[in-house]
């Protein structure tokens, strides 16, 4: 399925679909989770923003470290850039974090003549400064190495079950999770509310390029809309692996990508990369359909097919290319760092790191199991 020289095709109809939910692929899909209540307080879902340390010199930008308590990012930068009375062009951070909770994060200001003193005071109460130092650049996405969670899933079990075979099973969960890793699926929240980026999503790639959509959209929003579709596609792709009980394995044909690194290469020699794969080494890749990615053969490349396929084949992917979306390759499963389970009576408080672009409740719905 190579990309280059592809020509632009008839503009693709826009099916009316909707995000799939990838099927459980541990214990939990045999024996049950142990279900509980998320996010039920604000205080249930923190998030920590874990960013590399670098020496950078004094400049221009104010990097402050924000906590926001049921913001988007999004919203957090436009309270930032009316506060400090820049554009919003002038707020820089380097990824996404959920609206329901707390979360920590970097935020850079570019004010080459500074801010006021008391700037602050004209943020929300639900947005709270607790550090700013001047440096030199503009933070931009994907400038973090992951995020920390801290997370209360609440009244786990039922009257049923006892307190040790809740235990007995998280346990069991947290060892195949460490052994194998998690599905590396799109959290639901990537495709907005009821789905809606991936249908207006699919409505603005079958308006092409120089197409027009109902109402003006923001870059910021077209790009969430973009990345909903290729989203659905990976999904898609992850779902059939494990639907044929292949999550576990590394395949002939397969694109293998460095544990933690962006490199990735085709499987040449199967049974010497097997051993990689069960040692975290290295992980199989899906699709993030766009330009010039790279493409696996035999049967990931089918799956992979059948999922571009069912939203729009060869056409949705002209459209992509026209988009000047490029193509990338996402792992396909995800070991946690630092897993940490503690319980309050029916009360589980998970600890862990994610690397940058994972998602904590596709984790825990392995805990939670089909009903999360």
């Amino acid at each position: 399925m190579s990309n280059e020289n592809r020509q632009p095709t008839a503009p693709l109809e826009n099916p009316a679909v909707a995000p799939i939910l990838v099927p459980l692929a541990g214990p939990a899909a045999t024996l049950g989770g142990i279900g509980g209540s998320l996010k039920r307080e604000l205080e249930d879902f923190q998030v920590f923003e874990v960013r590399p340390l670098r020496d950078e010199p004094a400049g221009e930008h104010c990097v402050v470290t924000l906590e926001k308590r049921d913001r988007t990012t999004d919203q957090a930068a436009h309270a930032l850039a009316r506060a400090s009375g820049v554009n919003r062009g002038a707020i820089g951070y380097a990824g996404l974090k959920d609206r329901e909770g707390i979360t920590v994060q970097a935020f850079s200001i570019h004010a080459p003549r500074g801010l006021p003193e008391d700037w602050t005071a004209g943020l929300e109460s639900n947005l709270r400064v607790l550090d700013q130092v001047w440096r030199s650049r503009k933070i931009k996405p994907g400038q973090l190495t992951g995020n920390r969670f801290v997370i209360r899933l609440r009244d786990c079990g039922d009257a049923q079950t006892s307190d040790e075979t809740l235990r007995e099973r998280v346990q069991s969960i947290a060892q195949w999770v460490s052994q194998y890793g998690f599905p590396n699926a799109f959290g639901q929240q990537r495709f907005g509310r009821g789905g809606g980026n991936l249908e207006s999503g699919l409505q603005l790639l079958a308006a092409g390029p120089r197409g027009r959509l109902p109402q003006r959209i923001s870059r910021h929003q077209k790009g969430l809309m973009l990345s909903s579709v290729r989203s659905e596609l990976f999904n898609r792709t992850l779902a059939q692996r494990i639907e044929a009980g292949a999550y576990t394995q590394l395949l002939e044909g397969d694109i293998a990508q460095l544990a933690g690194r962006s490199a990735c290469f085709p499987v040449a020699d199967l049974a010497a990369e097997q051993a990689r794969f069960a040692a975290g080494e290295i992980n199989a890749t899906g699709p993030l359909f766009g330009e010039k990615m790279l493409t696996p053969h035999g049967q990931p490349g089918a799956w992979e097919a059948e999922a571009l396929a069912s939203l729009g084949g060869e056409a949705l992917m002209a459209q992509l290319v026209a988009m000047r979306m490029e193509g990338q390759r996402r792992a396909l499963r995800v070991v946690p760092k630092d897993l940490c389970i503690d319980w309050e009576g029916r009360d589980a408080l998970f600890t862990f790191e994610l690397p940058k672009g994972a998602y904590a409740t596709t984790l825990l719905r392995e805990f939670m199991g089909e009903l999360a």
